[in-house]
């Protein structure tokens, strides 16, 4: 393939995620924009090298949608879920695969001639959403990350706090309640065995098995060994008690996990994510942000807000290019190297038209944080609201997808499009800022606002 990241002006990143069941790898531009991404299978009951083989294949497919040849890729950032040298790229121990001992960092270094960035996969993701989601303008921020599992992470000044072992804020095995249920680690009543995905599969297997009822048994064909997050979020928009049940003691169980971490480490900002918590956010967060906003022990100052991960599955392999980027001396928290994004200029605005760079559009539009201008699925709110001139969160989740600071919303030469509350909710919870006005102004906006931004500009009314 053509190009070179030395002689064009552009430097490329590979983030890897190495999960128990999948593997996601990322071609990411440095000012943080992914600009293809690859998932596969994550081999299992075979050697470590397979694990390795494949995420090479992975990263190569990345690689080849965003036409990229591996000898452009200034380095690699991997996640690996479990305990790592990130100094010698060793893996110490992952107790769902079989990676110990394993020095990933060399073997990929071999293979693709690139520095490579191992690091804790929770760890990373607090990173990622320091460099460019929720946590953007914290000092401090504490993630948790609620899946099969439940792992933590805490970054300061930009900085991981990686502990005197390398297994610091692993907090999905603080022990929540004394005697508890088992956990994976071996321990009792760690959060992990109360609150994640695991452990809400155990308990509804448990009532089903004592005769209670619930939707899950047939969205989930039969076989709840295993309860994907969508099913859990299908079954409480169809508010089956049982899930309702069992989830919401899981998010009380969350919400004061959450003030442990406010009482021990007083972070600015803590971060929910996972695919529990971005499936299942409309209904647990109401119950964490109550159970937070009712703590008696308040700061000196404001503080210790709860938020939602804003850039969901991508922000721990954000957080991977992130630290790989550190490995090639151009942080990306130093001002001389936060590179910013490029973003089209929109050329012309007139009722019923918009030019966008080139390109001519007759209806509204959306423009990503990475710049990609796509038509509208206006269908999304006619489905929910009966009306086109509402924007909703259903919408937002892809329109926001990457986390923008701002976004511009051109509600029409007359203002009449309107978000909904849950779309307010959506934003504020993410800390994304949003500016409504008549489309004039947000085509105005849109081209002077310095920030990572998207848009979404209705073009008549």
């Amino acid at each position: 393939m053509k190009g070179n990241s030395k002689t064009d002006g552009k430097r490329f990143y590979l983030g890897v995620d190495i999960g128990g069941t999948k593997i996601q790898a990322s071609l990411v531009a440095e000012a943080g924009a992914v600009l293809a991404r690859e998932r596969s299978s994550t081999p299992r009951g075979e050697e470590a090298l397979a694990v390795i083989d494949a995420v090479e294949q992975t990263a190569l497919a990345a690689l080849a949608k965003g036409k990229v040849g591996r000898e452009q890729i200034s380095a690699i950032g991997v996640a690996v879920p479990g305990v790592v040298d990130p100094d010698t790229g060793q893996v110490v121990v992952t107790p769902n695969m079989n990676l110990t001992g394993l020095n990933i960092g060399a073997e990929l270094k071999s293979r693709f001639k690139a520095p490579v960035a191992i690091g804790n996969d929770c760890n990373l993701g607090a990173l990622g959403e320091k460099w460019l989601g929720s946590a953007r303008d914290a000092a401090s921020v504490v993630a948790i990350l609620v899946g099969t599992g439940i792992g933590g992470g805490f970054v300061r000044n930009g900085k991981l706090w990686r502990g005197a072992r390398e297994a610091a804020v692993e907090i999905g095995h603080i022990v929540m309640q004394i005697d508890g249920p088992e956990c994976g680690c071996g321990n009792r009543g760690c959060l992990e065995a109360l609150a994640s995905r695991t452990a809400i599969e155990r308990d509804i297997r448990a009532a089903v098995a004592q005769g209670r009822p619930t939707v899950l048994t047939e969205l989930c064909g039969g076989d709840l060994s295993v309860i994907r997050s969508n099913a859990l979020r299908k079954a409480l928009e169809a508010e089956d008690p049982l899930a309702r049940e069992v989830i919401e003691r899981a998010a009380r169980v969350l919400g004061h996990a959450c003030l442990t971490v406010r009482h021990l480490i007083d972070p600015e900002v803590i971060v929910l994510g996972g695919g529990v918590v971005e499936a299942c956010s409309e209904f647990m967060m109401p119950i964490v942000e109550h159970i937070v906003a009712n703590d008696r022990l308040p700061g000196a100052r404001p503080g210790g807000q709860v938020l939602l991960s804003a850039l969901g599955d991508d922000a721990v392999v954000i957080g991977a290019v992130a630290l790989a980027r550190r490995l090639v001396r151009r942080n990306p928290f130093k001002r001389k190297y936060a590179i910013a994004p490029k973003y089209p200029q929109i050329v012309r605005y007139g009722f019923g038209e918009i030019v966008i760079g080139k390109k001519r559009y007759d209806r509204d539009v959306c423009i990503s944080v990475y710049g990609k201008v796509k038509k509208r699925k206006k269908w999304i709110a006619r489905e929910l609201y009966g009306d086109a001139h509402v924007l909703g969160a259903r919408e937002l989740e892809e329109i926001c997808r990457g986390g923008p600071e701002l976004l511009v919303v051109g509600a029409g030469q007359n203002k009449l499009l309107e978000l909904t509350e849950d779309a307010k909710r959506y934003l504020s919870q993410r800390s994304i800022k949003v500016e409504v006005l008549p489309t004039p102004e947000a085509v105005e906006l849109y081209n002077k606002a310095p920030q990572r931004k998207a848009a979404m500009l209705h073009i008549t009314c």
